[in-house]
């Protein structure tokens, strides 16, 4: 949750604040935070949020960064998708209280979130 909180400072922060100044400016800024942020969750398995709160996402068989198909097209865009269903966003949440700790999203794209400075430790 606390990487969620973070990316969404990184992302909507300093759009808020530009969009009142250049709305085109504040499009650039989100339109560069976007790719940098898919870069990162593509090669790493880590978004800005994430690095600060020391965690990743992996595959969950291979322990292994599962790259743009499985952290960008399933995990963000489909999952946002699946946002546009009413409760959806409060039952994925509610799935954290689940033994093994994966949310829907984790489900669908066969990952779990791992501490990466001890890559063997599923949280």
């Amino acid at each position: 949750m606390g990487a969620f909180l973070n990316d969404s400072v990184v992302y909507f922060v300093p759009y808020v604040i530009l969009i009142r100044v250049s709305p085109i400016a504040s499009l650039i800024v989100l339109a560069v935070t976007l790719v940098c942020q898919i870069y990162l969750l593509s090669s790493q398995g880590q978004t800005l949020g994430k690095k600060v709160v020391n965690i990743r996402i992996v595959k969950v068989n291979t322990c292994v960064n599962g790259g743009f198909a499985t952290n960008v097209l399933l995990r963000m865009i489909l999952n946002g998708i699946l946002e546009s269903i009413p409760f959806y966003g409060l039952i994925d949440i509610l799935f954290i209280f689940r033994k093994d700790l994966r949310w829907i999203h984790d489900s669908i794209a066969g990952t779990h979130v791992v501490d990466s400075r001890s890559p063997e430790s599923v949280l």
